[in-house]
């Protein structure tokens, strides 16, 4: 095989790596908000049955809360939506400039694969090393 073909490879390589580096981001992000939006809910219904306790003290006021939590309940589940439709489509146009530039210069993406891969390894090395100590 030649140099060009195995660095060709290893370029390709490189770009499915970081696809699925960017695919695990993009999900992480999506689990991140979905636990969010759990918790948010757990914190809603809590609210809720604090707002029933109060509702023979003061009956028009209690409308008002509930419609309120209501609101912020409906207001974070569209964040979260919208937050994950962005992270997915970031990565997706990460995912497309790290191809193209693999395409445009596949030496050159070789020998940034190599450094990041040396760094991630130091770091992992470092780390590994501090939890020993520990």
């Amino acid at each position: 095989m030649s140099k060009t073909n195995t660095l060709t490879a290893n370029a390709q390589d490189f770009a499915r790596s970081a696809n699925v580096s960017i695919d695990r981001a993009a999900e992480n992000a999506s689990e991140a908000l979905d636990t969010a939006h759990v918790a948010a809910d757990q914190a809603i219904t809590k609210m809720q049955y604090s707002t029933k306790a109060m509702v023979d003290k003061t009956p028009g006021l209690v409308d008002l809360a509930v419609e309120r939590v209501k609101d912020v309940g409906q207001r974070s589940k569209a964040f979260a939506a919208e937050t994950t439709a962005l992270a997915k489509d970031k990565a997706l146009q990460v995912a497309d400039q790290t191809s193209d530039r693999i395409r445009q210069d596949p030496l050159k993406s070789v020998l940034i694969a190599v450094a990041a891969g040396a760094a991630l390894a130091t770091v992992a090395t470092y780390v590994a090393q501090r939890r020993q100590q520990r």
